[in-house]
């Protein structure tokens, strides 16, 4: 400190302060000659040592005790007991202009006591980039040891001075991309090292985690905390061969579970907690310690990715051998899993195919559902009547199709990222589906469509179901109404080619899930044969409709309508228009209200199920195809109602499909023998013409009845699931008269406003806390909430991140808990979490929170005030 620095500091003691006599002792003597260059006004310098100490004293207060005096003595501050101005000292003010005092002022720093420390750690202060970074933490009251953590804050770059902010910046330093070296030295510990802040650091892990090994290493830290976590979550006895990394004192012990849990939770640093995860695991051969267990035993470990495959493969051989006798009671295994750590973050070797355990699991849900769904008809498919079953389709059966549908979407996905995990449970699914399902299916609904005993009352007789609308009257039923009642309205109507009636329930629930937007799902017959040239050309405004005699070109009022452009000119009768769905996605507000304009009857033509689906080279695509259609309508709906203010739009399609993962073999194709004479068109699963005459292996019928045209166009449909040829692709098929092909969906879609919008608007479900006590009495802690009301309609899930905090300060685990139940039972919709607490002294007056968060907002769902009262664990 030069001596302008120093006249400037004493004279703010002196004027601004209002000291009169200031005391400075300068042992080392660094200050002597400065001394002599101090330029204090009205301040009077005197060397102590220069002075008989009895006359001074005099001086000081008698002779003169009004003036100010700045004592120097360039040695020591004597002991109380030989200090002849001792009095004088304690009324008076002390100067010091040492390194260390200069960084107390510096820092802010109150209490004396801290100069010794401050001189401790020169060698890290002697650093203006250092002391400066130090400042920013430094809180004026800072004793020894908040000091030293707050450098070790610094040296780590950490932005908190907490242990496991620290240790977070420390273990993130040993990874650099996808690449980690946790054996090696880092340069924030070689600092720490090197300004002498080891020691303490070791002696933080001793007191926090209980970690005092002899031989400390942050790679032997990691793999003990790492594998304290595992312990700790794990349901059963630790592997012998990772029991002595265990760490001995128990009540530290779950510090390492808090710690790990929120070092992985944490957006900042998870990717590094990913990549020393993995090494350790390797490093340790995990996966050969834990083939052993089940998905019980390890259902709460979130510590290590080879858990997540291990339950994955245990899943997998419960399935595959039969030894399911509830399989829904393997729904909370996935249901935890799903929220746990590994599958949730982005796993970034996956790419594009997004999270790959969560897919996974969700791949195996269905299954489970499907499994579960199988036992529910033990007894096999059995109605009364063709409308029963019809009934039951469109309530429950369709979900066989949805669940076969899903599984092979995540499935395929799964296979894509390289893995073959569920290629054994496709054998099971395949087996439920196609080998029980279909059959069973196809048998009953057969019985509907030509009746076995001869009778002429069969479904091919007279199609007509009752309480459902053939498809042949939607226009009139549906369109017309409401441009009766309604002059000035428009209707839009997206029509996608093969929208079965299942991937049109999932759409139905995808757009009630969004605000302002109601949708209902209801259904039609579809025509027979259930292709797309006549199932489109039902669905169109008209008089009557038939083929052009001698082809199988359907008309309507005797123009043909296979095209966009002829569909239009059919659609300008009723101020209508064909549009094709995706060249209205491709335009703007300003571009699509200036095309619908003039119209009031929209039809928009999408085609990606069965563009894909009916190709051999792509038909495996199918499954693709309806996620991809769900999502584009879902979008088109958006665009029509919020900009071009489409408040009435229809959504249905010309026929469904079956699509089977497995190829047909030859059982299931129906060889004609000799092609009939009258055959105008011959595909798989139907055949058109005149006079076709019966065969015993074909449903035989007349348009007249099944599609209400004009002439008697005949068909040979297959029975069952057949096909007539295999060529083309014959996984993908349709025409003929299965549920899945004729059960043709209507999503009705309005919207909502004011008040009836905030009635219909999807919400998340409530959640509660179950008991009354709110006061915590051990260091793991459970809590069991509960799901208020079933998911339905527009009440959907709700995830919350719950944990222990301190105002705003975790000081437990985090767990993600998703509320997903459908279930009527208040006692399925229950959950169980489980929180451990980070030890250290609580007090039992003070109040603490139970915190639920949304993960995704960070928004405080709740706050449950809880108190800590540990008093008697910690006095045993």
């Amino acid at each position: 400190m030069d001596a302008s620095k120093i006249t400037e500091s004493l004279s703010k003691l002196f004027h601004a302060e209002g000291c009169r006599i200031v005391f400075w002792n300068d042992p080392d003597q660094e200050f002597l000659e400065t001394v002599a260059e101090l330029n204090l006004d009205g301040v009077t310098l005197i060397n102590s040592n220069n002075e008989s100490l009895l006359e001074l004293k005099v001086k000081l207060e008698l002779e003169d005790a009004t003036g100010k005096y700045l004592i120097y003595s360039p040695a020591m501050e004597p002991a109380p007991e030989d200090d002849w101005l001792l009095d004088i000292r304690l009324y008076s003010r002390s100067f010091h202009a040492d390194r260390a005092s200069i960084l107390m002022g510096e820092l802010g720093l109150t209490s004396q006591s801290m100069r010794a420390h401050l001189s401790d750690r020169k060698k890290f202060l002697n650093s203006k980039e250092r002391v400066s970074r130090l400042k920013k933490l430094i809180a004026s009251e800072d004793r020894e040891r908040d000091i030293d953590m707050k450098i070790l804050a610094v040296l780590s770059r950490a932005d908190q001075a907490g242990i496991f902010d620290i240790l977070m910046k420390l273990f993130g330093e040993m990874c650099s991309d996808d690449a980690c070296d946790f054996k090696s030295p880092t340069k924030a510990w070689q600092d720490i090292e090197k300004f002498d802040l080891a020691p303490f650091f070791w002696d933080q892990m001793a007191k926090t985690f209980g970690y005092d090994a002899e031989n400390p290493s942050l790679s032997d830290l990691q793999i003990r905390l790492l594998v304290n976590d595992f312990a700790n979550t794990l349901h059963g006895d630790v592997p012998g061969s990772l029991a002595h990394f265990i760490l001995t004192q128990k009540a530290l012990a779950t510090n390492a579970s808090v710690f790990v849990s929120q070092w992985r939770s944490n957006l900042s640093h998870y990717r590094q907690y990913v990549t020393i995860a993995r090494e350790i695991a390797k490093e340790l051969r995990l996966d050969e310690h834990i083939v052993g267990y089940d998905e019980q035993a390890l259902i709460d470990v979130m510590t290590f990715e080879e858990a997540e495959r291990q339950i994955i493969r245990s899943l997998r051989t419960r399935i595959t051998q039969g030894r399911l006798e509830k399989p829904e009671e393997l729904g909370p295994v996935i249901l935890r899993r799903k929220d746990g750590h590994w599958a949730t973050i982005k796993l970034d070797e996956y790419g594009d195919n997004g999270n790959i355990y969560a897919t996974t699991y969700d791949a195996l849900d269905a299954v489970l559902e499907l499994l579960t769904l199988r036992k529910q008809y033990d007894l096999g498919l059995s109605y009364a009547t063709a409308q029963a079953m019809y009934q039951a389709y469109t309530s429950e059966l369709y979900r066989f199709d949805q669940l076969y549908r899903l599984f092979h979407e995540k499935a395929d996905t799964v296979e894509l990222a390289g893995w073959d995990v569920l290629k054994d449970v496709q054998k099971v699914v395949e087996s439920c589906y196609g080998g029980w399902y279909l059959d069973q299916l196809s048998v009953a609904w057969g019985g509907f469509i030509e009746n076995a005993s001869g009778q002429e009352d069969g479904l091919l007789q007279r199609w007509s179901i009752s309480d459902v609308r053939n498809q042949q009257d939607f226009f009139t039923t549906q369109v017309k109404p409401i441009l009766q009642s309604h002059p000035r309205s428009k209707v839009f109507v997206i029509i996608s080619d093969a929208l079965r009636y299942e991937v049109a329930e999932e759409l139905t629930r995808d757009v009630n899930s969004k605000f302002r937007f109601k949708a209902q799902l209801s259904s039609q017959l579809g025509v027979l044969p259930s292709y797309t040239a006549l199932g489109m050309a039902s669905l169109l405004p008209r008089r009557e409709y038939g083929y052009k005699e001698g082809t199988d070109q359907v008309q309507i009022d005797g123009q043909s309508c296979a095209s966009l452009e002829q569909r239009g000119a059919i659609l300008a009768d009723v101020d209508g228009i064909a549009i094709k769905a995706d060249a209205l996605l491709a335009m703007n507000k300003e571009e699509g209200r200036e095309l619908v304009r003039p119209w009031r009857v929209i039809y928009l033509y999408h085609d990606e199920i069965d563009d894909t689906g009916d190709t051999r080279s792509s038909e495996g695509r199918a499954f693709l195809a309806a996620r991809n259609t769900i999502n584009k309508i879902s979008r088109l709906i958006s665009f029509i109602v919020n900009s071009l203010n489409g408040s009435n739009v229809f959504v249905t399609a010309d026929h469904g499909f079956i699509y089977q993962d497995t190829p047909p073999t030859s059982l299931e194709r129906s060889d004609l023998g000799i092609k009939p004479e009258g055959v105008i068109k011959a595909k798989k699963r139907y055949v058109i013409g005149k006079d076709l005459g019966v065969s015993e292996k074909a449903w035989h019928g007349s348009t007249r009845t099944t599609a209400g045209t004009s002439d008697d166009m005949e068909f040979w449909i297959p029975k069952g699931i057949n096909r007539f040829h295999f060529a083309g692709g014959a996984r993908f098929i349709h025409g003929g008269a299965l549920p899945q092909e004729i059960v043709v969906p209507i999503v009705q879609v309005k919207e909502l406003e004011g008040k009836a919008a905030e009635k219909e608007a999807a919400k998340q479900v409530e959640v509660s806390l179950l008991g009354s006590t709110r006061k915590i009495v051990n260091y793991i802690q459970k809590f069991e909430l509960i799901q208020t009301e079933k998911v339905a309609g527009k009440t959907i899930p709700r995830t919350l991140v719950i944990s222990l905090r301190e105002g705003d300060t975790p000081i437990s685990n985090e767990e993600t808990v998703t509320f997903d139940s459908a279930s009527d039972s208040m006692e399925e919709r229950k959950r169980t979490v489980k929180l451990m607490l980070k030890k250290g002294d609580y007090n039992n007056r003070k109040e603490y929170s139970l915190v639920l968060r949304d993960p995704a907002t960070q928004i405080e769902y709740e706050r449950v005030p809880m108190t800590i009262d540990l008093a008697f664990i910690n006095d045993f």
